[in-house]
């Protein structure tokens, strides 16, 4: 089987589980070098452990990643032990919501800029030189469904996602001339175990779980794996002609009418 990434380098960021775990286990399938980054020290240090283990090469290096010194090392570490990043994926985010708009703090406001767009764009800054001395790179951009729709009570998260568009088609723009593509993949309902962990919340966890997997035309939610290939895709070199372009995978949700 030909592997799709072969010899390149990939940062994956909020590696540690869910979707970047996903993504960063496939990528390692498909022969690239990669560096888990994660603010969790110790889920990222056994998704590393397990997988060399299984013959890949991959370093975990813990990041928070609003903090530029912070993403300044990781992709300096990354250089040093793997070789020059030629892919970046965009994964890690926070989800911190107000129930009123007019109560968001700003601490809030500032808290979810600085890890949804402030630390998406120091990520692209280290990369890119790496990326424009080589003459190829491919960034995917994590979105999200509420990049382009609006979901009450997911303020100001989905204001944040709406940026990463926005801050997607900008780089794309930019960088296009040094043969550099910078997509976004847009998920919907993702099964994580964040998910899970705001389901066991609820009064009826699997009544929440099926009620928002309803709302999908498919009828159900998607597995961390549905999003890892479409990563794949947009960071190979199959989609070599595609940049500045957001990529929707929301089993149908964003296809719906609503009143």
């Amino acid at each position: 089987m030909t592997e799709r990434l072969k010899d390149q380098v990939a940062i994956v960021t909020g590696a540690a589980d869910g979707i970047g775990h996903a993504i960063a286990e496939l990528f390692c399938k498909q022969g690239a070098r990669v560096c888990v980054a994660d603010i969790n020290g110790e889920l990222g240090a056994e998704v590393v452990a397990d997988l060399n283990g299984q013959g890949y090469q991959a370093i975990f290096v813990k990041t928070d990643i609003s903090s530029s010194a912070a993403v300044a090392a990781m992709v300096q570490e990354t250089v040093d032990k793997l070789g020059a990043p030629t892919i970046l994926v965009n994964n890690a985010a926070l989800i911190s919501v107000s129930s009123d708009v007019l109560e968001t703090t700003d601490e809030q406001w500032q808290r979810n800029f600085a890890v949804n767009v402030d630390g998406m764009w120091k990520c692209c800054r280290e990369v890119l030189p790496h990326m424009k001395a080589a003459g190829v790179g491919s960034i995917v951009n994590i979105g999200s469904v509420h990049s382009f729709k609006i979901v009450p009570n997911y303020f100001p998260y989905a204001v944040t996602k709406h940026a990463v568009i926005g801050l997607t088609r900008n780089l794309a723009v930019e960088f296009g001339q040094y043969n550099i593509r910078v997509n976004a993949l847009c998920p919907g309902m993702v099964e994580t175990p964040a998910a899970f962990k705001a389901w066991a919340k609820t009064p009826d966890p699997a009544a929440a779980r099926a009620a928002i997997a309803n709302v999908h035309p498919l009828k159900r939610n998607s597995s961390t794996g549905e999003m890892a290939y479409p990563a794949l895709f947009l960071a190979s070199s199959e989609s070599s002609f595609m940049t500045g372009q957001s990529l929707i995978v929301d089993g149908g949700r964003s296809a719906l009418y609503h009143d």
